[in-house]
């Protein structure tokens, strides 16, 4: 028998202020799911306690704890879970051809653009200096993998409010948490991009958005 989550109880979301952890959040609140967020100090290690490293020996955020005690982790992990839980609105696509089509653009966004960035951070962060060899070559290659990817998104973009479909999908939620990052570690490049930055200054006037903050 599956695992069935009654909407009335309360799940907790081990949480930081990163991408990964912003994109569940908007994620949820789009679909008016009800979770109970819990601030994670990583600065502090507080993920390499007994305690947490039990819920996730993985030492990562974000992840969920169910009511009943069960670890949900990683964010793509959690995004289906709470799709499962609650159909309305679809946001992972409801024919095979909608769910390829999300894919696409949710894949470019993480894979095309957050992990160039991060890429590009982990070479040139005092913060991580001591976890290897930085180099300012990988940090160039990485921001110009950024940009070309930035177009590809451009091109890909077919919704007007939304980046495709006539409503939000976890496509909006990556990009959006992508953008906010970048803007974070002062990457610029998105904004030159007219139809891209149209979509993220409307997506992020939504309620999602502004409960989030």
């Amino acid at each position: 028998m599956g695992h069935k989550q009654n909407l009335g109880t309360t799940m907790k979301m081990y949480d930081y202020p990163a991408p990964n952890a912003q994109k569940v959040k908007i994620f949820a609140h789009e679909k008016e799911i009800s979770i109970e967020y819990i601030p994670v100090d990583l600065i502090n290690h507080e993920l390499r306690t007994p305690e947490m490293l039990n819920k996730n020996p993985m030492g990562t955020v974000p992840f969920l704890e169910l009511e009943d005690g069960e670890i949900i982790r990683e964010s793509r992990a959690i995004i289906e879970y709470l799709e499962g839980i609650k159909e309305s609105p679809n946001m992972l696509g409801k024919s095979p051809l909608e769910k390829a089509r999300i894919q696409e653009v949710d894949r470019l966004a993480e894979l095309g653009l957050m992990i160039e960035l991060a890429h590009y951070v982990h070479n040139i962060s005092p913060f991580f200096a001591d976890k290897g060899p930085q180099s300012k070559e990988a940090a160039e290659m990485a921001l110009n993998c950024y940009k070309k990817n930035l177009q590809i998104l451009e091109d890909s973009i077919t919704g007007d409010e939304f980046l495709i479909f006539d409503r939000p999908t976890v496509a909006d939620c990556t990009l959006f948490s992508t953008f906010t990052f970048a803007e974070s570690i002062g990457v610029e490049d998105q904004n030159g991009f007219s139809k891209t930055m149209a979509w993220y200054k409307k997506f992020g006037k939504r309620k999602s958005i502004e409960t989030e903050k």
